[in-house]
């Protein structure tokens, strides 16, 4: 660590880790809390009762989906982002590569509330510039073109996953837009307005409930925006111990996966 005496071990006590960070919290310290994505869900009691303080805490949950591979599934975050979610004026992020990380925290530190960065295993390319600009609430436009037969809506490891599935599909004369929704929450609704006019899949490694797939689907139906045909890849049952290439196809989120469903939902 460059700044050693900033950092507190709390050892296997996340309870005990987020009513310290409350504490920092109310006597002007910024604290982040970092452990594993499943195991914050120990501290939800924690959590909730520091949004009644007006906390500014951000959390970290690494290792968060079945990416993680061998470990298993105890140590899968996979209710993590509707756990968070949940709380009344959370942000709740989850970024792609490192540039995206190191840009968006420097605006999520500005957030004064509950925030929640959620951060994934495996090593991924970057694939953004250093000129990039992460803001909080928005997303980014990886492609796009006047010919797109379907738009995939991604975040965290699913967006390397869906530009695989562009690269493969160009080969077939498919054009798709692929967006990057690194804000889960505030969601970039008018992003999801812009593509509701074509075939949507949402991808991604979570439980099919409260994440990003809820997020647009429930903008979708509350402001009765017109969407052609959705499709919501995510993980359905429950996962077990494998490589993370034989997970992510296994649990169909992976870019095969992601081929089929954009194959599917245009000829239907």
């Amino acid at each position: 660590s460059a700044y050693p005496n900033r950092v507190f071990e709390m050892y296997i006590a996340e309870q005990n880790l987020i009513s310290v960070a409350l504490g920092m919290s109310k006597v002007g310290l910024h604290p982040f809390a970092s452990t594993f994505a499943a195991f914050l869900s120990r501290g939800l009691d924690q959590i909730r009762m520091a949004q009644y303080s007006d906390a500014d805490i951000k959390f970290c949950g690494s290792h968060a989906g079945i990416s993680i591979g061998e470990d298993g599934p105890s140590q899968m975050g996979l209710e993590d982002i509707s756990m968070m979610r949940s709380i009344l004026n959370s942000v709740v992020i989850q970024p792609s590569d490192a540039i995206s990380t190191i840009k968006l925290m420097k605006n999520f530190i500005k957030e004064k509330t509950i925030g929640y960065i959620r951060t994934i295993r495996p090593k991924t390319p970057v694939i953004y510039s250093d000129s990039e600009e992460f803001n909080i609430g928005e997303s980014k436009i990886l492609h796009q073109s006047d010919k797109d037969k379907a738009v995939v809506f991604a975040c965290g490891i699913s967006v390397h996953e869906t530009l695989k599935a562009y690269d493969f599909l160009q080969k077939d004369d498919i054009n798709i837009a692929v967006i990057d929704m690194y804000s889960i929450k505030p969601l970039d609704y008018e992003r999801v307005k812009q593509f509701a006019h074509l075939p949507i899949v949402i991808v991604e490694d979570h439980y099919p409930y409260g994440a990003l797939g809820e997020a647009i689907g429930s903008y979708l139906t509350r402001y009765n925006i017109p969407s052609s045909k959705c499709k919501h890849l995510c993980v359905k049952s429950l996962p077990r111990s494998g490589s993370t290439k034989e997970l992510l196809h296994h649990y169909e989120i992976d870019s095969e996966a992601i081929i089929q469903a954009v194959k599917n939902l245009i000829i239907e």
